[in-house]
Parts: C-alpha cells; sequence; structure tokens
C-alpha cells in the first residue's frame, strides 16, 4: 500500500555496476579503452566504405548502418556510466531516463532488425546470385534501412510512453548502470494505485458501450437506414468495380492504377468497417457494442484511414513523376518500388493504429459507458475515461499531426511542382491530358484530408461531436473515386 503523503519521483539513482570503491579506477579505465576502441573501428569502417568505391555494395551499405548503430548503441549507456563510476551522486533526471531509454530501444531494436536484414542479404546473395542485383537493387537497400529505422522508433515511443506514464511514487534506486526497462517497471507504484482510486470510487469496469448512433429522433431511423445503406451498396459495388476492371485490363495494369486499385480497396475496407454496424443500429433498440468489439472497430477505423493518407501521398508522387519527369518514370516507379510504398503505407497504417488502441484501451473506463457517436471513434472514447488522458491527447494530436500534416505537405508540394510543369507545356491539349490525369485525386485528397485535419487536429475544448459525425459519414459514405 502507498503511504497518503508520498512524494512523486523526480530523478532516479543508478546503483551501478560495483559498490567496491577499490574497483572503480580500473573499471573506468578498462570500460573507456573498450569504448574508445568501439567508436574508432566503427568510425573507421564507415569512414572507409564511403571512401572506397569498391566497398559500394549492399552488404557493406548494410555493414556501415551497423557501425552506425553501435557507435549510437554505445553512445546512449556508456559515457553516463564511465562519469558515474568516479562521481558519488549517481542521479539521472526523470527525462533524461527516459530519453536514455528510448534511444537505447531504439538502436537495439534497429540493430536487430538490420542483422535480420544483413542475413537476408546473404541469403540471395548466395542461393540466388543471378538475381541479386535487380533484388537487392539501391532502392529496395535503402527502403529496408529506412523500414528498420521507422519500425525500430516506434517501438521504442512505445515502450517509453507506456512506462514513463507510470507512477513512481517509492524508491527512486534502479538497480542497474543505466535505465532499463524491468528494473524501471519494479519502481513503478501505478497499479497499486490505481487499484485504490478504484476502490475508492467504488466504480464498476465497463465492458460494453452503447453507441448512440446518428440521430435520437426514431421516425428518421428507418429513411437513414434506406439512404445510408442505398449509399454504401454504391460505394461497394463501384469500389469492387474498379478493383476487377483493373486487375482483368493488361491496358491498366501500370502504377497509377496500381495504386488506384489500392485505395479503391482502403475505401471498400475504411466504410466496412464502420456502416454495417452503424446500419444494425439504425434499427436496433440496444445500441451496444462490446469492449473487444470496440477496440476491433477502432484499430481497423484508424489502421485504414492512415493508410488512406499515406496512399494519397504516393498517388501525388507517381503523379509528380510521370508529369515532371516522364524519360525516368519507368525507372523510379517499378513493380519493385510500387510495391514496397504500398506495403509501408498499410504497415506505417497499422503502426500508428495499434498504438492509438493500445494507449486508448489502456485507460480506465468505470464512469458512463454512452458513447455520443455512431462508431468508436478515439476523441469521444477519451471523453468518457476516468484515466488522465493528456497522453492520449498528445500522442493522438502528434502522431496524427504528423501523419496528416506531412502527407499534406507531400501532395501540395508534388502538386505545386506539376503545376509549374504544366504551365511551360505551350499546347492547350498537353496541358488538358496532364491536368485530367490528377482531377480525381485532387478531388479524393481535398474530401478525405478536409474531414481528417478537422476532426483530429483540433484542440479538446472545440470538439463538438455532433459537427463530427455529419463529417465522418460524409467521409465514410463518399462514393468511390
Amino acid at each position: 500500500m502507498i503511504p497518503e503523503n508520498y512524494t512523486e519521483v523526480t530523478e532516479f539513482i543508478l546503483s551501478g555496476l560495483t559498490d567496491c570503491p577499490d574497483l572503480q579506477a580500473p573499471l573506468f579505465f578498462v570500460f573507456l579503452v573498450m569504448y574508445t576502441v568501439t567508436l574508432l573501428g566503427n568510425f573507421g569502417m564507415i569512414i572507409l566504405i564511403r571512401a572506397d568505391l569498391h566497398l559500394h555494395t549492399p552488404m557493406y551499405y548494410f555493414l556501415s548502418h551497423l557501425a552506425f548503430v553501435d557507435i549510437c548503441y554505445s553512445s546512449v549507456i556508456i559515457p553516463q556510466m564511465l562519469v558515474h563510476i568516479l562521481e558519488e551522486e549517481k542521479t539521472i533526471g526523470f527525462s533524461g531516463c527516459a530519453a536514455q531509454l528510448c534511444f537505447f530501444v531504439v538502436f537495439g531494436i534497429a540493430e536487430c532488425l538490420l542483422l535480420a536484414v544483413m542475413a537476408c542479404d546473404r541469403y540471395v546473395a548466395i542461393c540466388k546470385p543471378l538475381l541479386y542485383p535487380v533484388i537487392m537493387c539501391g532502392q529496395t537497400c535503402r527502403w529496408l534501412v529506412v523500414g528498420s529505422y521507422a519500425i525500430s522508433i516506434l517501438h521504442a515511443v512505445t515502450h517509453a510512453t507506456f512506462i514513463f506514464t507510470f507512477s513512481f511514487c517509492r524508491a527512486n534506486i534502479i538497480n542497474h548502470y543505466f535505465c532499463d526497462i524491468p528494473p524501471l517497471l519494479a519502481l513503478s507504484c501505478s497499479d497499486t494505485h490505481t487499484y485504490e482510486e478504484m476502490s475508492e470510487e467504488n466504480c464498476t469496469a465497463v465492458t460494453e458501450f452503447i453507441l448512440l448512433g446518428f440521430i435520437n429522433r426514431p421516425e428518421l431511423e428507418l429513411p437513414l437506414f434506406v439512404l445510408f445503406l442505398f449509399i454504401y451498396v454504391t460505394t461497394l459495388v463501384g469500389n469492387i468495380g474498379i478493383i476487377v476492371l483493373i486487375q482483368f485490363n493488361a491496358c491498366l495494369h501500370s502504377p497509377m492504377y496500381y495504386f488506384l486499385s489500392n485505395l479503391s480497396f482502403l475505401d471498400l475496407s475504411y466504410s466496412s468497417t464502420i456502416c454495417p454496424k452503424m446500419l444494425v443500429n439504425l434499427l436496433a433498440e440496444q445500441k451496444t457494442i462490446s469492449l473487444t468489439g470496440c477496440a476491433t472497430q477502432m484499430f481497423l477505423f484508424a489502421a485504414f484511414a492512415d493508410a488512406e493518407c499515406l496512399l494519397l501521398a504516393v498517388m501525388a508522387y507517381d503523379r509528380y513523376v510521370a508529369i515532371c519527369h516522364p524519360l525516368l518514370y519507368a525507372v523510379v516507379m517499378s513493380r519493385r518500388a510500387c510495391t514496397f510504398m504500398v506495403a509501408g503505407a498499410y504497415l506505417s497504417g497499422g503502426l500508428t493504429s495499434l498504438i492509438h488502441t493500445c494507449f486508448t484501451f489502456m485507460l480506465s473506463f468505470c464512469g458512463p459507458n454512452t458513447i455520443d457517436h455512431f462508431f468508436c471513434d478515439i476523441p469521444p472514447l477519451l471523453k468518457l475515461s476516468c484515466s488522465n488522458i493528456h497522453v492520449n491527447e498528445v500522442l493522438l494530436f502528434a502522431l496524427c499531426g504528423f501523419i496528416q500534416t506531412s502527407t499534406f505537405l507531400i501532395i501540395v508540394a508534388s502538386y505545386a511542382c506539376i503545376l509549374c510543369t504544366i504551365l511551360q507545356i505551350h499546347a492547350v491539349e498537353g496541358r488538358h491530358k496532364a491536368f485530367s490525369t490528377c482531377t480525381s485525386h485532387l478531388m479524393a485528397v481535398v474530401l478525405f484530408y478536409g474531414s481528417l485535419l478537422f476532426t483530429y487536429l483540433r484542440p479538446r475544448s472545440s470538439y463538438s461531436l455532433d459537427t463530427d459525425k455529419v463529417i465522418a459519414v460524409f467521409t465514410l459514405l463518399s462514393l468511390p473515386c
């Protein structure tokens, strides 16, 4: 049990490697020599690989990144450890501990992924030597390295945010020489603290939610059901028709239509995550959804929405290359590059959605269980939580802001370059043809991004759920592009 008058921890004390003063100076010199050798060796390797043209191959490209990660991985821990060996006060601030843990996990996971990539590289080189230049081309290697860093950053941010939302109100002595996850978890008092609060409030944990739906007027439910069913069926038929047409027409097997078929699939999935349940609830008296069903719905909705943002940015880049660099189009937008871009959009959407879902359903729901919406969306769920939602709000704004704003800027930059190129075309017919390939994409961008930016990038004080419902219905039931 936690005493009533406890003090929140603001810094930690690292117990270090040893408590024996006689060993501290020898250990300092041993580790200093080892760290210096590690730095010089890895820096030397990176410089040698960069300077020698004969070493500009995938294997040495990965090796240079592995050396860089080794330098960073060591430098996150060792300098602080060396200082603490000679110091009496072995303290580290709360934010310093969080930063050290985050960077340690980033470079640790990145090294694991790079080692797996290097094993794959050796497999292709030895088992598929004739295909090696094609499979392990420069673009593929860069995507593999970027993917390793991106996954490790998301993994580290998830770990660090989860851990440092806990309360540390007991002892602040970390039984280690750096901030690692297990010793920090051993110090946390969050579970007991949360349990005591729940016991004091005598509240019952929510096991299901009630969706208020789109409207509270019973006489309008049947007309709305018919209207939304018609629009939803039209959306399904239109998007499935686009996918089937592109798959079976060999003339449409180009990057633009490949991306368009994936966009139709996302529109199809995005609508089908929400609309069937919404249609059922329009006619049902009990408009309930289980906790698991709510989490699943929110995860799929966020995953497809984020993936659609990224895919729209990819399509803008495709049009930019096609119009501004037509001679390089076949090389830059190769089948492999297109596949990697689409896979990256799905993977990034899934990862960000998983983070949102995990953080949202880590919260306690012990009060009202009525969601003022027609599906499980993040803002109305946060309003129902009886936990501190500050971290969730920051995360929502940061992740949604990063994905939506960065992809929107890519689209704007792409179309600015496209517009400059088109204005240089003297033939009116040529201008019209160039513009015609971008019209449908621009309409999709305006509709989709307009609704998302308005819904998720507002401060909590300005949220209006009635307005959000209208925007959400408009977005979900949009006709196929």
